[in-house]
């Protein structure tokens, strides 16, 4: 086997094979894909680290070699987007963030998935596509009715909190979607443990441009009264509708952390506030579900932190509503790939049940009912198994709604909210470019051609879409 090419953090849980190794495909369709070479790439996140700890047992089990790009994730969209435009087929998967699934789908970037798991010779006979969560699945990789990715896990955005200093300052904590975890809850507790003088920040936000789309939205949604729910950024018309004093607010909530952080914080991302966090020198943070494990509970490099952490929801609004959020990361097969079936082979093996459960023991995260019930998951992720009705009935995989314009209007986000961080322009002014900028895009996109009656239905309103059976898609 020649030597894998790989970088970053996936690297560590890959083996460089010389050798050629056994196969012990379980079907003569598999087994004709032995010495097949395919070619992935991947953003640098803990997941997937995590799962690529069992690439090396894939190669030794199908004879198919795996080779792996990674990128950093403020990078990634732009390298796979340049990937998938030249359509030569270089990569023959990618993996997917939901909010970029509706681009990547309409461009025809990517391939239909349900004929592949319906192919018994492909597919392991108890891959059962059932065990996903409706919502998962949906949400995921479902554009048009069209199934086009696979899951590796999805979760909700949260804040995670040192416990240890809060019962220091005299205080304990709320629990996970407790009503006590309110925005103004959440700003006394920074402000109460702030102490610049013993490099101790209150709350390391994130308010780098690129990160707005995935950072500030939490509060966007918070800011809601349960009548403008839906409402967030465009009405029934589609006409945006971001302008209004709860973005305005949303947006003073979420730069008002300046206060508690170092001057030059104005191009923080995730990488920088995990980073202050992990070295103890902030008593709450952003997170993400699926990074909660590699960023925070790893005693082996976060020493500082793991075992005193709490891991919340994002705060209850002013007004009681707390922010449905739905992240997801998943598998999608390239359009160009020369090596389809070989790909799809690996990808039904990776969100297997047996892999989902074993990976989570290492940072992955659940995506199956039966991983959710996990012993295994209960023992090395118990901040997991809480969030799985929130999952099944309260989450929105249509938060950030799934048009292919969505990253052009979370960059407008970024762009103007940054602007309020380093105090360029106030929020009532950046509230008024998003709307004219977010307009201007919408229009580019056909959504105000006079008699247009082929608009995309706005599926956030009613999520009964999502939960559909998981079989039942196309």
């Amino acid at each position: 086997m020649n030597i894998m090419k790989t970088t970053g953090a996936l690297a560590a849980g890959l083996s460089l094979w010389t050798l050629a190794l056994p196969v012990h495909a379980q079907t003569e369709a598999q087994k004709s894909l032995a010495g097949t070479t395919i070619h992935f790439l991947a953003p640098s996140m803990p997941q997937f680290a995590a799962l690529s700890k069992f690439f090396p047992e894939f190669e030794k089990k199908y004879g198919i070699k795996i080779v792996v790009d990674e990128v950093p994730f403020e990078n990634y969209r732009q390298k796979s987007l340049v990937e998938m435009q030249q359509g030569t087929g270089t990569y023959d998967f990618f993996a997917v963030d939901v909010m970029w699934l509706a681009e990547y789908a309409a461009a025809g970037f990517l391939e239909p998935l349900m004929p592949y798991v319906k192919n018994a010779d492909l597919t392991d006979a108890d891959y059962d596509i059932d065990d996903f969560l409706p919502r998962v699945i949906s949400g995921t990789g479902v554009f048009n009715d069209t199934l086009f990715t696979m899951p590796i896990g999805a979760g909700p955005v949260g804040t995670t909190f040192r416990t240890d200093i809060a019962e220091k300052a005299g205080f304990k904590l709320p629990e996970r979607f407790s009503p006590e975890f309110t925005t103004q809850y959440m700003f006394d507790a920074a402000k109460k443990v702030n102490n610049p003088e013993s490099n101790m920040i209150g709350f390391a936000n994130i308010p780098g441009r690129w990160f707005w789309g995935v950072t500030y939205l939490p509060y966007l949604y918070a800011f809601q009264t349960p009548e403008t729910k839906g409402d967030e950024y465009v009405d029934k018309d589609w006409k945006i509708s971001i302008n209004n004093e709860r973005t305005i607010a949303s947006i003073d909530y979420f730069t008002g952390f300046k206060q508690f952080m170092p001057a030059d914080s104005a191009n923080w991302g995730i990488g920088e506030a995990t980073a202050v966090y992990q070295t103890g020198n902030a008593f709450g943070t952003w997170n993400y579900q699926d990074f909660v494990k590699g960023f925070f509970e790893d005693p082996d490099s976060q020493a500082k932190v793991a075992g005193k952490n709490v891991h919340l929801h994002t705060p209850v609004g002013p007004n009681g509503v707390i922010d449905p959020w739905f992240g997801a990361w998943s598998l999608g097969l390239s359009k160009d790939s020369k090596n389809k079936e070989a790909t799809w082979t690996f990808i039904q093996w990776l969100t297997s049940k047996d892999i989902q459960t074993r990976a989570t023991q290492y940072g992955a995260g659940p995506s199956r009912h039966s991983t959710y019930k996990s012993e295994t998951l209960a023992k090395y992720q118990p901040w997991w198994p809480v969030v799985y009705d929130f999952m099944l009935k309260e989450t929105n995989p249509d938060e950030r709604i799934r048009v292919p314009e969505w990253a052009e209007i979370s960059d407008i986000m970024g762009e103007e909210g940054n602007r309020v961080w380093i105090g360029e322009i106030d929020s009532k002014t950046a509230a008024a470019n998003m709307e004219k900028r977010m307009t201007d895009a919408m229009r580019k996109g056909g959504y105000y051609i006079p008699g247009r009656n082929d608009l995309p239905k706005q599926l956030w309103r009613d999520l009964s879409y999502y939960d559909r059976l998981p079989s039942k898609w196309n």
